[in-house]
């Protein structure tokens, strides 16, 4: 796009100007007072759909004639995504439908779209939404039965971020070794040095069940203390939780190298933003995962959107703070049916008809956004 400045005493002007210049259809992208009267930012019509960098050095004040095209990029983006989503919903009502079911049920839009993309011609609503559940239980990666990490055994270690519920689930996962392996059999290390009382609150779980608890502040202890548990059926370790982000949690991968099989527990009732970091951050490399918080947490549906995109297995599911009843295996056909309905719940975050073009619009200016970035 090839963009011109009109500076004149006024706004008549400039446009006699514009129009004398670029013709009769040119188009005035902006315009701001002048110290001379008005400045008029416009480029003739043709030009409008074939936009070219402007180069720095073309214009004065070219950073703010940058920004503007770049806002009215985006306006046009939206706009034009608005419409083609209204055009689909009349051309293909079903596979709309089933893109709005499921960013209702909270999963994301990379999915949404793959599967939209996927669905068989020819399906009325309700085999379209048959499809869909069908597709989810079987890309959901759920561990087989015989697979169940605490009955095979090991050193497993839990990893997440802070407050997701760590050390509650690596009390009940004690419990269930003590059923599987015995007391004997069992043994606990803490090696979570950063928050106040985390040793104390798993000592006393320790207790209850009768079995040891270690304390290993650092790398150096936990190496040590390995080979002294070696004895031991099941080994779990509670370690300090931190943000995603945090610099800290390239300790969780330094686990790997002694032999330990990591478990990420991820909160199921994160924002997507959220969940996507802590998969990506502990879920990678992990051997299974945990979904914690499945009480607190009316639309699973992001969750599950990670799992399945990450395709990082699901050992368990903790539906509470009771140790151990609230710790299950999970079952796909409830979690996804779960999901699923959450789509059809009322809330002040429900999208009414008319808000669907003005969402298909933000996430095509997203899209823009980060196609431009890479």
């Amino acid at each position: 796009m090839s963009v011109r400045m009109f500076v004149a005493a006024n706004a008549r002007e400039g446009l006699a100007r514009v129009r004398r210049e670029l013709g009769d259809d040119a188009v005035v992208l902006s315009t701001r007072p002048h110290p001379q009267g008005v400045e008029l930012l416009a480029s003739a019509y043709g030009e409008l759909a074939a936009p070219a960098p402007v180069e720095a050095a073309e214009l004065p004040g070219s950073s703010r004639i940058l920004h503007e095209l770049n806002r009215l990029r985006g306006l046009l983006q939206n706009q034009l995504a608005g419409f083609a989503w209204g055009s689909a919903r009349r051309r293909d009502p079903v596979r709309v439908a089933l893109m709005q079911t499921m960013f209702a049920a909270g999963f994301g839009g990379a999915l949404a779209r793959t599967l939209a993309a996927r669905l068989p011609r020819g399906l009325d609503a309700d085999a379209a939404q048959r499809w869909l559940r069908q597709v989810l239980l079987r890309n959901l990666p759920v561990l087989p039965r015989n697979a169940d990490p605490v009955a095979l055994g090991g050193v497993l270690a839990l990893v997440g971020s802070t407050g997701v519920g760590k050390t509650t689930t690596l009390a009940k996962l004690a419990a269930r070794g003590v059923d599987v392996h015995g007391a004997a059999g069992v043994a606990l290390v803490a090696a979570d040095a950063w928050r106040v009382g985390a040793g104390a609150q798993l000592a006393v779980y320790a207790d209850l069940l009768g079995i040891p608890v270690h304390a290993a502040p650092d790398a150096a202890t936990l190496t040590a203390l390995l080979p002294q548990l070696a004895a031991r059926k099941l080994v779990l370790i509670d370690t300090a939780g931190h943000a995603p982000l945090d610099p800290r949690v390239r300790d969780v991968v330094a686990l790997d190298a002694l032999g330990v099989r990591r478990i990420a527990v991820i909160a199921a009732g994160l924002q997507g933003a959220a969940l996507e970091q802590a998969v990506s951050r502990f879920g990678t490399g992990a051997a299974a995962c945990v979904l914690t918080k499945l009480d607190e947490t009316p639309q699973p549906g992001a969750a599950l959107d990670c799992l399945i995109r990450h395709r990082l297995p699901l050992a368990y599911v903790c539906t509470g703070q009771r140790v151990p009843e609230d710790l299950h295996l999970p079952q796909a056909t409830y979690l996804v049916d779960r999901a699923l309905k959450g789509a059809r719940l009322a809330t002040p975050y429900t999208l009414d008809a008319d808000d669907w073009p003005l969402f298909a619009g933000v996430e095509a200016e997203r899209a823009a956004r980060d196609s431009r970035a890479a």
